[in-house]
């Protein structure tokens, strides 16, 4: 009665921190097989990005785990790309450096009204999308009697945009009394190169005020990060109509910050020199460093074992099997110094009357480097046209620094969890919302976890995902696929997929 008091008011403690949004908390095969989550299920290398408490818990008898080349993907579009082999090219297309001329981004006849369903349903003003790719070079975990560490090397890409449903309708949104046409824009892009080291040991000081099956861990892992060139452009593009006037009014101002490739010598607003192009680039370009931080991540998890299983009292040769974890972990605390060729120019606010909403776009967007330049320039009033401010500085930019809660219920071969994931980052164009991650893992037999899970949240895709490993006392192998949900149901278009993950244990 005791412990169930004490796992009651913890619950509630942890319920009330504030939770904003993110995407995927991790890009292993494990995670995106059980939808993405993994707060309290993660316990190998990779905890040590998503909540380093966990690796001092053990679920296979072992002293060293090691780990190289593993890795996910996640890609969403605008339109629908029913052929894998143009899917992955698409894919690595959003990733690479934008080409004007070899790629084609017109929008075809019909087209239009399926981006207006596929990312805009029920009258929704915004969409977002995101691709993101994951690759641990390498990774592992070596375990003590009191304490476990970890020691992994991981390369991140994302690119990410929000875009106003007017720019592929001019039909007025009810908004909070407003008649609104949204022609807003933000993208970003970003690519970290992060070395952690971490390690996780039982919190002896609340131990002794809870049963002896059960024990608070904690865990930290600061990690040094590299930053590959940066960007973040965003567009105010707002028309709402005056009733008064009976007309239209419209705010316009951008802002556009970059590093490295990103940082265009070209555009010069003083001289009025501007482009229209992009620049030429490799993809080796948008992976060399511009920039340096330093971050942490950091968690506890509250560990209740039950009935033959102690694990807490024999961590050293018993498994952790029948379990209830309850985890809390703030993840990317941290900032970036970007030095190499940094640049920021920016169009003032402007407000001013205007006959009608902008015109539709010609073009879909897929959130290429630089593919923004174009996007934008095919409109007469582009902002880069009133470009007035620039700067060459150095800046400084904040990791993505996220709230993650979650628990699991672990009972012999079945595991269920559930995951809270509140991203601290914030735009102007939509209100931050929490995203959830549900997960089921059963095992019909003893070495062959099958796998599940899906994610919700407002205003953002919805996915099935799947995956499979076979483990043995040695190795592991895993593999996960995420497929695309929409209002109507799941669809058999592939969202995120998983390289086959192998790990190797030494007793």
């Amino acid at each position: 009665m005791e412990k169930l008091k004490f796992t009651l008011l913890l619950s509630l403690l942890l319920s009330g921190f504030p939770l904003l949004s993110s995407a995927q908390i991790s890009l292993s095969a494990e995670n995106m097989a059980l939808g993405g989550g993994g707060t309290a299920y993660l316990t190998g290398y990779e905890a040590l990005f998503v909540n380093p408490a966990n690796l001092l818990i053990q679920e296979k008898n072992y002293s060293l785990q090691i780990a190289l080349f593993q890795g996910g993907a996640y890609f969403d579009s605008q339109i629908a790309i029913p052929s894998s082999r143009n899917r992955f090219s698409r894919f690595t297309g959003s990733l690479q450096p934008y080409d004007v001329i070899a790629e084609n981004r017109m929008i075809e006849d019909g087209a239009r009204e399926e981006i207006l369903n596929r990312n805009y349903p029920n009258d929704r003003l915004f969409s977002y999308l995101q691709s993101q790719s994951d690759l641990y070079w390498f990774g592992m975990k070596w375990t003590g009697a009191e304490k476990s560490y970890a020691l992994a090397l991981r390369s991140r890409v994302s690119s990410q945009y929000e875009m106003g449903r007017g720019y592929f309708s001019n039909t007025p949104v009810e908004v909070n009394n407003e008649t609104i046409v949204d022609q807003s824009f933000h993208h970003s892009y970003q690519t970290l190169h992060e070395l952690s080291f971490g390690y996780a040991e039982s919190f002896t000081f609340l131990n002794g005020l809870i049963p002896r099956l059960s024990e608070f861990i904690v865990g930290i892992a600061p990690k040094i990060v590299l930053s590959g060139p940066y960007l973040d452009a965003e567009y105010l593009n707002r028309y709402r109509y005056n009733e008064d006037m009976s007309g239209w009014i419209r705010q316009t101002e951008y802002s556009q910050k970059g590093s490295g490739h990103f940082s265009d010598p070209r555009f010069n607003p003083q001289q009025n020199q501007q482009f229209t192009d992009t620049p030429q680039a490799s993809l080796s370009d948008l992976l060399k460093p511009t920039g340096i931080g330093m971050g942490l991540d950091l968690g506890i998890t509250y560990l209740i074992t039950f009935g033959s299983d102690l694990s807490v009292l024999r961590r050293e040769d018993m498994p952790t099997e029948k379990s209830l974890r309850i985890s809390f972990s703030i993840t990317d605390l941290g900032a970036i110094y970007h030095y190499r060729d940094a640049e920021e120019f920016s169009a003032p606010f402007l407000e001013e009357d205007a006959a009608e909403p902008g015109s539709l776009s010609d073009l879909y967007f897929q959130g290429a480097p630089n593919e923004h330049i174009s996007f934008l320039s095919q409109f007469s009033d582009s902002p880069f046209n009133r470009v007035d401010q620039m700067s060459q500085n150095s800046f400084e930019t904040l990791l993505p620094t996220a709230l993650n809660a979650g628990a699991l219920f672990q009972i012999n071969r079945l595991k269920v969890m559930g995951d809270i994931s509140y991203t601290l980052t914030k735009t102007r164009f939509s209100p931050n919302t929490p995203v959830a991650h549900l997960g089921v893992e059963l095992r019909p037999l003893s070495f062959l976890p099958l796998r599940a899970g899906t994610r919700f949240a407002p205003n953002l895709p919805g996915y099935y995902s799947f995956g499979a490993g076979i483990e043995t006392t040695y190795f592991d192998i895993s593999a996960g696929v995420q497929l695309k949900s929409r209002s109507i149901g799941p669809t058999t278009e592939i969202l995120g997929a998983s390289m086959v993950g192998i790990k190797f244990y030494i007793p």
